[in-house]
């Protein structure tokens, strides 16, 4: 898949341009990969990708049944609560990073390697990653029926922090996307690209795609 650049030259630009012009300039795929049969749940998500200079950007569309956002903080545990994810290895390090963001914006960043624990990061690269969520940022209970909404989120190349990761055009990179709710109503766990494993784990390495920056 082509990551294609936008924005250039703009330092940091607005999240609600941003989100624009995702919208107006870039094609959404699907996740929508059911992996695991206990869990056959298919909410409705498309993610766009692109990049400048100094900025990794994502949009997610979602549209599912009876969301929720309880988890109030930072590094907490995110993915109980109506969720979209990105992991991604920016070298064939066996290395790799899982961003996980709540639908109100709550973030989770870890750093591991292939099988080992993973490390979470700090407060100041936490506040790097840039959020705007159609769901506004508190907290609320499970919403009832089928809601709507979308996230953009600003990645800066710093915020990997243990690889200089400055991609230029013919960069390549492995990932895979996500889309999960551990302790929602109807639990789910959506993937851009299949994942042969026998209960639901998302540390899969060996089953992230190809990305290249234009």
């Amino acid at each position: 898949m082509i990551i294609t650049k936008v924005l250039e030259k703009i330092e940091k630009p607005d999240l609600e341009l941003v989100s624009q012009t995702l919208d107006w300039e870039i094609t959404s795929f699907k996740i929508e990969q059911l992996n695991w049969a206990d869990y056959q749940y298919k909410p409705r998500v498309t993610l766009r990708l692109a990049y400048n200079e100094k900025e990794l950007f994502l949009k997610y569309k979602v549209r599912e049944l009876q969301p929720k956002a309880e988890i109030q903080d930072d590094n907490g545990n995110v993915w109980e609560d109506s969720c979209v994810e990105m992991f991604i290895s920016p070298l064939t390090d066996g290395c790799y990073y899982n961003l996980e963001v709540s639908c109100i914006g709550k973030k989770l960043f870890g750093y591991r390697k292939n099988g080992e624990k993973g490390i979470r990061a700090d407060k100041d690269i936490l506040s790097k990653i840039r959020v705007l969520s159609t769901l506004g940022s508190k907290s609320f209970k499970e919403k009832s029926g089928e809601v709507e909404w979308s996230i953009a989120i600003a990645v800066p190349f710093t915020a990997f922090w243990n690889h200089n990761f400055v991609p230029q055009s013919g960069t390549k990179v492995a990932a895979n996307f996500y889309k999960c709710g551990d302790k929602l109503a109807n639990q789910h766990y959506l993937s851009w690209l299949p994942i042969n494993t026998e209960k639901p784990n998302f540390h899969q390495i060996q089953f992230f795609g190809e990305l290249e920056f234009e």
